[in-house]
Parts: structure tokens; C-alpha cells; sequence
């Protein structure tokens, strides 16, 4: 084993946050448009994969391709088969993918479902919120393993809380040539703050209380 073994298996993958299941998430060929939305109705998922009579994925409708279709041509679109909305040969994904790359095949396509398959079986529909979720928990898991890293790392002397002074506090930093500071709550690391945060906080202040000064002596 080596270490990318392990990176691999901390990152969030698609079997991790995925909801759906294969059963009921599928239509055939010859589904109406208005059985479609009623059965998209009934779950949780806003798409529908369709298959041909060999179980093989086609294509994929989505809510929001019923809305349109509404809009455009009005009810009578209802009794029409599902494959005259459908979007054909969809961007597909499988269990093993992770979050992160997903995520970004759906924002760069510009859709909100993915369909999954475990080699040829399908597996069901992903969503852009399950796999951001995903995602955003991996981001808050490492940010937790950072904030305590350096709380270990850096000495309980040097901890601050968020009601401290700015200007003391980056003194101290500098005086003991510390890139950061932990910010603690009941001796909990709550956040890390950077030497370059307190910088760009102190000069925004400075800028304000020169605008001050320049204004006051405008004034006399």
C-alpha cells in the first residue's frame, strides 16, 4: 500500500452520499410524459432514467424538461412519450467516483442529475446537492484535522479567542514569528487565522481611520 491508497480512501465518493436506488428510477420507452412526472411526484429524485426494452439507458428526463416542454407546447405534451423530451446518451458515473470530480462534470455540463452504474447494472440517480454534500463534509473533516494539527503544534500561549485585540494579537505573532493562530473557545480549536488575514484586516482599519483624519481635518 502506498500513501495514495490512503488519500483515496478519505475522499468522498458517490456510494457514500448516494441516496437513490435503482428501483423505481427508471421508465421505458413508451412511458407518457404524464405518468412520468407522476412518478417523479412520488420521490425524493427529480429525473428519471429511460431504458429500452434491454434495460439499456437511452436517455434521461428531468423535472425541469417536463416544465419546459409545458411551457412551450401546453398540456397536450402530457400524453406524448417520454423520449420526445428526454435528453439522449447522458453523462453517466459510477459508485467509485469522487464527489469533488462529479460535481464538476455537472456544473461544467450544467445539469443536476447523473446517472450511476456498477459496470453495465444501473444503479440509480445522483443528484449536485448529495454529491456537494459529499464534498463540503471531506472539506469540513480536513479543516477539523488542520484546526487541531496546529493547535497541537503551535503553544497554548500563543492561542487567542475571538474577542481579543486584532493589533496585540499580531503583534504577538510577529514578535514570535508565527505564520498563524489558533482561535480557541472553552480550549477548543475553533479556527485557524493567517498572518496575511490579520494584514488585510489591519489595513481595511487603517484606511478607515485615515478617511476619519482626513475627513476631520476637512471639518476644521
Amino acid at each position: 500500500m502506498n500513501v495514495s491508497q490512503i488519500i483515496d480512501g478519505k475522499i468522498s465518493k458517490v456510494r457514500h452520499v448516494m441516496e437513490d436506488t435503482a428501483e423505481k428510477s427508471s421508465v421505458t420507452l413508451n412511458t407518457t410524459i404524464k405518468n412520468t412526472l407522476s412518478l417523479i411526484a412520488t420521490r425524493d429524485n427529480s429525473a428519471m432514467a429511460v431504458m429500452d426494452e434491454n434495460d439499456v439507458m437511452v436517455g434521461i428526463v428531468t423535472e425541469k424538461d417536463i416544465i419546459v416542454a409545458l411551457e412551450k407546447d401546453g398540456s397536450d405534451i402530457l400524453s406524448q412519450p417520454v423520449t420526445s423530451i428526454m435528453t439522449a446518451n447522458p453523462v453517466s458515473t459510477d459508485p467509485e467516483a469522487h464527489c469533488k470530480n462529479v460535481l464538476l462534470q455537472m456544473i461544467d455540463g450544467n445539469f443536476r442529475n447523473m446517472p450511476v452504474f456498477d459496470g453495465d447494472t444501473f444503479g440509480g440517480i445522483v443528484q449536485t446537492l448529495e454529491v456537494a454534500e459529499g464534498k463540503l463534509s471531506e472539506v469540513l473533516e480536513e479543516n477539523r484535522k488542520l484546526r487541531e494539527l496546529i493547535g497541537r503544534l503551535v503553544p497554548a500561549a500563543f492561542y487567542c479567542t475571538s474577542a481579543d485585540d486584532v493589533d496585540q494579537v499580531h503583534a504577538k505573532m510577529v514578535e514570535n514569528n508565527l505564520p498563524c493562530v489558533p482561535v480557541v473557545n472553552s480550549n477548543r480549536v475553533m479556527d485557524v487565522i493567517a498572518d496575511y488575514e490579520f494584514l488585510t484586516l489591519i489595513g481595511k482599519d487603517d484606511v478607515l481611520r485615515a478617511n476619519v483624519q482626513e475627513a476631520d481635518s476637512k471639518k476644521t
